[in-house]
């Protein structure tokens, strides 16, 4: 089964337990933009007359819903994804009562389930939302689709987010690549190939977590020994670092320029993880290969961040690309309809377009 823009608002809407996964895999305020006399029509028909306060096209909002619709008919319908509950020993499914239960329970990481044997290079994607929310609509689900369409075994990971506090959502990370390395056969991955994509606060999450890989491995380690000695051991041997980062309008420095809402959130403002948690005070020569871009109108992530990324990577001689461009704001995930829509393009090219449906000029 799946949705189309011959389905309505109200056809989507009416799938059991719909409203209560899309507060998960879209954001909810944009449903509240859809005309209420078009909620019958097809999706084809009612985007032309919806608008964003934004200026952004509507057919994008709408093509967001599909995406967010049909993915969660993946996972409880088609049976082509899963939700995988990290910390509950990646037995069964996550559900929407784990949802309720709050903290660990709250994570999983949205895997592929059928997939051919070829093994392929593994993205994890970390949307943003400041360390409040975790965006699946414009920074997750698009993103996912685009890059399976560029031959990568692509993955999102649903974090925790405030009030849980740092080193809580690194840890998830960690425990996902680790997840995924320790079944790289299962899921037809090159282990050695893991990239962690992450924009806006995930930005930051991708960016510290590499860089503080060891440290977080320990914390899991003895996270999941309390529960399961015998799967701490198995993780005691897998390595968490990512093998390449893509980093999209990141959050990167909690002193320079600061992005104080993500600050306030990770940390509940605790003035002394200011310094240790600003990325470009955590970089060594081993952090991993970098592509790392934003917009000079960014009025929410000063544009600096990413800069300031970029020379510091330089300066510890990290392989590193910078793509800055002139308009695209904040937030605007694959920025199709921006200033920024060649980004993913060039990222994927110089993260060795072996794998990808486009060729290097």
């Amino acid at each position: 089964m799946r949705f189309t823009k011959y389905n309505s608002l109200n056809d989507i809407l009416s799938y059991p337990d719909m409203q209560k996964y899309l507060k998960i895999f879209y954001s909810e305020y944009l449903l509240d933009l859809y005309p209420k006399e078009m909620v019958m029509e097809p999706l084809a028909l009612s985007e032309h007359f919806g608008k964003t306060p934004w200026e952004e096209p509507f057919p994008i909002v709408a093509d967001q819903l599909l995406d967010a619709a049909n993915v969660i008919l993946d996972f409880t319908e088609n049976r082509t994804r899963a939700c995988i509950p990290l910390w509950k020993s990646e037995q069964g499914q996550w559900t929407l009562e784990d949802e309720e239960k709050g903290d660990k329970n709250q994570v999983f990481l949205l895997v592929p389930v059928q997939t051919d044997k070829k093994k392929k290079p593994a993205v994890i994607i970390c949307p943003g939302g400041g360390y409040e929310e975790v965006c699946f609509s414009g920074e997750g689900n698009p993103i996912l689709n685009y890059m399976e369409a560029q031959g990568y075994r692509a993955f999102i990971l649903r974090y925790r987010v405030a009030p849980d506090r740092y080193p809580k959502p690194q840890m998830d990370l960690a425990l996902a690549i680790q997840y995924l390395r320790g079944n790289a056969e299962q899921y037809a991955i090159d282990p050695n190939d893991i990239m962690v994509l992450g924009a806006s606060a995930g930005g930051h999450l991708c960016a510290s977590e590499a860089a503080l890989h060891e440290k977080i491995a320990e914390l899991v380690e003895e996270e999941i020994a309390k529960e399961d000695p015998d799967r701490s051991k198995k993780y005691e041997k897998i390595r968490a670092r990512p093998d390449k980062v893509c980093l999209c309008y990141p959050v990167i420095s909690f002193c320079k320029e600061p992005h104080e809402g993500s600050f306030r959130a990770l940390t509940g403002a605790n003035e002394s993880l200011r310094m240790s948690l600003s990325v470009e005070n955590l970089i060594s020569s081993s952090f991993p290969k970098t592509f790392v871009w934003a917009c000079e109108d960014d009025d929410c992530v000063p544009v600096s961040n990413a800069k300031l990324m970029s020379e510091t990577l330089k300066e510890k001689g990290v392989e590193c690309k910078l793509c800055i461009y002139p308009g695209g704001g904040h937030g605007c995930g694959l920025a199709f309809s921006k200033e920024a829509w060649s980004w993913s393009r060039e990222m994927i090219i110089w993260m060795k377009g072996t794998y990808s449906s486009f060729e290097e000029d």
